[in-house]
């Protein structure tokens, strides 16, 4: 480590000490001295959502659905309605009618 380059940098400077000795009225944290990291690039951030994740996977899933076809032989044998005022079914037999 002979060059300014390879030396690590220095440690943060303390304002006050972490012990509590009753001393200072004006108890306030010191305000920290690093500059703050610089924020990611839109492109980064686009990339890192989960949201984007999802999109993803749904497009994938949608290739791949599969055909179904209508039920064969099907018979309407029973109706089922829903009373909102008592909040009871009713059922219908198809041959009542």
């Amino acid at each position: 480590m002979s060059s300014e380059e390879d030396k690590p940098p220095a440690p943060p400077v303390r304002l006050t000490s972490n012990r509590g000795g009753g001393d200072r009225i004006d108890s306030a944290a010191p305000v920290d001295m690093k500059p703050l990291p610089k924020e990611p690039d839109d492109a980064d951030r686009k990339k890192k959502t989960l949201k984007n994740k999802i999109k993803v996977s749904k497009a994938s899933h949608n290739d791949s659905k599969p055909n179904i076809s209508y039920p064969t032989n099907f018979e309407h044998t029973v109706h089922v309605g829903f009373d909102a005022i008592t909040g009871e079914f009713t059922y219908k037999s198809s041959d009542a009618d």
